[in-house]
C-alpha cells in the first residue's frame, strides 16, 4: 500500500492524482444530490464543451464534466502503470526525462480513451428528446436534489411522450412569502410555472400551497 501511495504521489502520476480526488468528490456530490450538474438539460443536451477546441476533438455533444472526468481517470491509470513499469525496468535514463515521457503518454492516451468512450454517450445525447420548454410549463415534477433554492435544484419530469427528463429548476425570487423550505425538499412535488430564458432554468412552486398563501405568476 505504501509503495502504491509513493507512486501515486510521485511525478508524473501526482499531476492526475489530485484531479482524480476532485473527480471522485464531484461525482459523489452529484450522487447525493447536493450539487447541480447540467448532465441532462432540456433543450441544451448538446453542451458546448469549451467551444471549438473541444468540438474539434469530437467532444461537442458530451458534457464537459464527463469528458474531463474520463480524461483525468484514464491519464492517472496510464501514468501510474507507466511509472510502475519504469521503476521495475531500472532504466539508466534521467527520471525527469522518463517522467515527462510518461506524463505526455498519460495525457495523450487519456484524451484518446475519453474520446472513444464518449462516442456512444454522444449518440445518447444526440437522441435526447427535443421537448420544447413551453411544453413542460404547467407539469408536475419531483425534486431529485436535496432541495430547490434560488441558485440550485433539479427535478424529474415526464413529457407528453412519456420520456422522463431531469431538468434544472429554481425557486422564483418573486414567490410569495411564507413558503416553507420543506415544500421544496427531495421527493417533494412541484409544478413548473415558467421558464427563465436568461438562466436557462425552470421556475417551480409547490403543488400544494398553504391556504394562506396566494401565488401570482
Amino acid at each position: 500500500m505504501s509503495e502504491f501511495l509513493d507512486i501515486a504521489l510521485s511525478f508524473p502520476p501526482v499531476v492526475f492524482s489530485f484531479g482524480l480526488v476532485v473527480v471522485v468528490l464531484y461525482w459523489l456530490t452529484v450522487i447525493v444530490g447536493a450539487l447541480d450538474v447540467d448532465i441532462v438539460d432540456v433543450g441544451d443536451a448538446e453542451l458546448d464543451a469549451g467551444g471549438g477546441f473541444w468540438s474539434a476533438f469530437g467532444f461537442g455533444a458530451v458534457p464537459f464534466t464527463v469528458v474531463l472526468s474520463l480524461w483525468i481517470t484514464l491519464g492517472w491509470i496510464v501514468t501510474v502503470l507507466g511509472t510502475t513499469w519504469v521503476r521495475s525496468a531500472d532504466m539508466f535514463i534521467p527520471p525527469a526525462l522518463t517522467g515527462t515521457a510518461v506524463l505526455v503518454a498519460g495525457m495523450g492516451v487519456g484524451m484518446l480513451g475519453a474520446k472513444l468512450l464518449t462516442r456512444p454517450l454522444g449518440r445518447l445525447f444526440e437522441d435526447a428528446p427535443a421537448t420544447a420548454h413551453a411544453d413542460l410549463v404547467g407539469k408536475v415534477c419531483v425534486v431529485r436534489t436535496g432541495t430547490v433554492t434560488l441558485e440550485t435544484g433539479q427535478a424529474e419530469i415526464t413529457d407528453d411522450e412519456g420520456n422522463v427528463l431531469l431538468i434544472n429548476v429554481r425557486r422564483s425570487p418573486h414567490e410569495p412569502e411564507g413558503l416553507d423550505a420543506d415544500l421544496f425538499a427531495r421527493h417533494s412535488k412541484v409544478v413548473v410555472f415558467d421558464y427563465d430564458e436568461v438562466e436557462k432554468v425552470f421556475l417551480v412552486v409547490p403543488v400544494a400551497l398553504p391556504p394562506e398563501v396566494v401565488f401570482e405568476a
